[in-house]
């Protein structure tokens, strides 16, 4: 038989470590010698087994909370699923829980709320990877004439999404009991502050709106109507008591 080239062994390798993962290529086999203590299947399984077992770990890094539902065990099966149908495809294992959100939606034997806890999982993900951007200081507020209000433009840091889910999904993140949980629409607002640290919280309607119109780049007076159904006062109170939550938290990068 002839030798295999170094290319056609590398593809061997590859194919089964994450082409076809749990199948060793025969030819690969072959082409390995066997050591003192391993034939040649048992040496190219270490290989495998270690590679396997690295993409289940950072799995679970990605996702912890969704791990600790599921258990050791069935977290892993479903890890094992998720990868023969996902394989990792890029050199930086950052991007392998990309799609878990999506794959859980598709498994109708788990509960709807486990996908959107995922989802929430991989928000946190993303803002913690998104370009830096330093935040806008409250005293920059104060330098902003009445009039020139209406048609300010607050522009958002990048390390800032919102997560609309059917669950109360912040309360499992939060170690909730899932059998007490009840469907209910929510938003969550995830963003990381410039010393990499992740938040999120729920947020109301109103503060839904706001946020999504400032997100959609509308101006202040726009961003303002989402409580044009509360009276004037009011809604000049609530949306004030929001922009300073906004700015303390730092999710707005500078005026526009």
């Amino acid at each position: 038989m002839p030798v295999a080239s170094l290319r056609e062994l590398q593809q061997l390798f590859w194919r089964s470590l994450a082409d076809e993962p749990g199948t060793i290529a025969p030819a690969l086999v072959e082409a390995v010698r066997p050591s003192s203590t391993l034939d040649s299947a048992a040496r190219v399984q270490v290989y495998a087994d270690a590679y396997s077992s690295r993409l289940l770990d950072v799995l679970r890094e990605d996702f912890p909370r969704l791990s600790a539902l599921l258990g050791h065990d069935g977290f892993e099966e479903i890890a094992r699923d998720y990868l023969k149908s996902h394989p990792s495809e890029h050199p930086s294992v950052r991007h392998l829980g990309r799609a878990m959100a999506g794959f859980l939606e598709q498994r109708t034997d788990l509960p709807p709320y486990l996908a959107e806890l995922a989802r929430l999982e991989w928000a946190r993900i993303d803002v913690f990877d998104a370009p830096d951007a330093e935040p806008l200081a409250v005293d920059a507020l104060r330098t902003v004439r009445a009039e020139d209000w209406p048609h300010l433009y607050l522009v958002p840091i990048p390390a800032l999404q919102v997560v609309r889910t059917s669950w109360p999904v912040h309360e499992l993140w939060a170690g909730a009991d899932p059998a007490g949980l009840t469907p209910v629409p929510t938003a969550v607002r995830v963003w990381r502050r410039v010393d990499y640290a992740v938040f999120h919280a729920a947020m109301d309607a109103r503060a839904t709106e706001a946020l999504r119109r400032l997100m959609a780049g509308a101006p202040f007076v726009v961003v303002c109507d989402a409580f044009a159904d509360r009276p004037p006062a009011e809604a000049a109170q609530e949306m004030t008591a929001l922009l300073a939550r906004w700015v303390e938290d730092g999710i707005i990068a500078r005026l526009g």
